[in-house]
């Protein structure tokens, strides 16, 4: 990591009320120098960095260097082009406690039209305040250990997620394949191979852009779709169907969830790149069926794309995701029911890029 973009600040100011959204204490008692600090909120972020996503920048304020690397690590293909005024402040305070017994409790989240909110691990929490546009997240040193990524529940994807609106970025479970700065945006519910087709699909020759999440956004009038920046998530039932996958790949377990990471950078271009969609692919598996494609209206297009937001977002963003829906709809939208094998559904990805 270019040690020109990260910046430490020794003598750092306390953070204001509107950085960490803590309630500020009452003036009588003891001296903030004698009162223990058990929300942390003083605890100085000294080193800082701006970092680039999908030609936005955040800024990184953190307590801990392993923060901005991991940061980095995640988000590598990304870090090039100009550096603009940050448009977000992400917050992040490693804890410096014993760690937790385990690091694998259920998400738990909530939010309203302008907080959002999710727990992680036994400790740990993000927060974003959507009308200052600053988030703030406290995380065992656990989450930013080497090849943490790989390891964890990973903190800054659902930072990023949680950030995207605020962006200008309208977040849709899916995945998506591209080539030649075409794509193809593939949907559907858990289990209906998503990843897998996807994963197929790129070993053709075409490129792996996302498999959890696509990301939009209207540039000079043009729609375009971004790639996921985070390891590929394979279920243990994948990796029979694809045994190439148990050497590429890292096991790992969340709660009573098993599956496996697989880091899609060797897939994807060095230099991140949006994509033009084509079409919409809706993917509905159903066991000995027979290979099934079918157009769509736009309306349906639409309905079903509402089915697959990320998040209900606050009123505020309506107009932002509504331009975006609308402008998807009018590429073509199709529904592909097939059998068990996801070939058959990477192979209708592959001709609709050619």
């Amino acid at each position: 990591m270019s040690e020109a973009r990260i910046e430490k600040s020794v003598n750092s100011a306390p953070p204001t009320r509107s950085q960490d959204f803590s309630p500020r204490l009452p003036s009588r008692g003891p001296s903030r120098a004698g009162r223990r600090d058990l929300l942390r909120r003083f605890t100085a972020t000294e080193y800082k960095c701006d970092l680039q996503l999908m030609c936005r920048t955040v800024r990184i304020e953190t307590n801990n260097r392993r923060v901005l690397e991991l940061a980095h690590s995640f988000f590598a293909t990304h870090q090039h082009g100009r550096i603009a005024r940050p448009q977000f402040r992400w917050r992040i305070v490693c804890e410096s406690d014993p760690p937790p017994q385990s690091a694998a409790l259920a998400l738990s989240a909530f939010s309203d039209f302008g907080l959002r909110y999710v727990n992680v691990g036994q400790r740990g929490f993000l927060a974003v305040d959507v009308g200052s546009r600053e988030a703030v997240a406290f995380l065992a040193e656990r989450f930013v250990e080497r090849e943490a990524r790989f390891e964890h529940r990973p903190p800054l994807d659902i930072l990023f997620c949680l950030t995207a609106a605020c962006l200008g970025v309208t977040a849709l479970s899916g995945g998506c394949v591209g080539v030649y700065g075409s794509g193809v945006l593939v949907f559907g519910p858990p289990n209906s191979g998503k990843t897998t087709a996807a994963y197929l699909a790129a070993k053709c020759g075409m490129e792996f852009l996302a498999d959890q999440v696509v990301f939009l956004d209207i540039h000079r009038k043009r729609l375009r779709a971004w790639g996921d920046p985070f390891p590929a998530v394979f279920r243990p039932e994948t990796i029979e169907f694809l045994p190439e996958l148990r050497a590429a790949s890292r096991h790992s377990t969340y709660a009573d969830l098993s599956f496996y990471y697989f880091d899609k950078k060797s897939m994807q271009s060095q230099l991140a790149q949006s994509v033009t969609p084509t079409c919409s692919v809706f993917l509905e598996r159903v066991t000995g069926c027979e290979t099934n494609l079918r157009k769509i209206s736009p309306d349906e297009v639409v309905s079903r794309l509402r089915d697959c937001m990320l998040f209900n977002e606050g009123p505020q963003f309506d107009q932002q995701v509504k331009a975006t829906l609308a402008a998807l709809a009018t590429k073509p939208g199709y529904t592909l029911r097939y059998a068990n094998d996801p070939r058959i559904a990477a192979g209708v990805i592959k001709e609709m890029l050619r």
